[in-house]
C-alpha cells in the first residue's frame, strides 16, 4: 500500500478513538477512587504479625512494605495477612 492511503486512514482511527470518550464514565470513575490516605495507617495487631512470619512470602514482607500517605511514601506494615499474593515485574529496555 502506497503512503498516501494510509495516511487518511490512521488519522480517521486517531479521530474515531478520541471522540469514544464518554464524559459520564470518566466523570464517574474519578467520583468514586478511593480517598488517597491522610495519616500512616496504625500498626498491624500481634496476630497479624504472627501470621505473616508464618508465611513464606509474607515474612519477606515485614519492615518492607510502604503506604501514599499525603504524597510521601511511609514504612509501614501489611494491616492484613493474605492467603495469595499478586506479583507483578515489569521492565522496559
Amino acid at each position: 500500500m502506497k503512503t498516501y492511503y494510509l495516511a487518511p486512514l490512521f488519522c480517521s482511527g486517531v479521530l474515531f478513538l478520541g471522540s469514544c470518550q464518554d464524559s459520564k464514565t470518566s466523570e464517574a470513575a474519578t467520583a468514586t477512587a478511593p480517598p488517597a490516605l491522610q495519616q500512616p495507617p496504625p500498626a498491624p495487631r500481634a496476630e497479624i504479625v504472627k501470621a505473616l512470619k508464618k508465611q513464606e512470602f509474607g515474612s519477606k514482607l515485614l519492615g518492607r512494605t510502604h503506604y501514599l500517605v499525603k504524597g510521601e511514601y511511609i514504612l509501614a506494615d501489611l494491616q492484613k495477612a493474605p492467603r495469595y499474593y499478586l506479583l507483578n515485574f515489569s521492565g522496559s529496555f
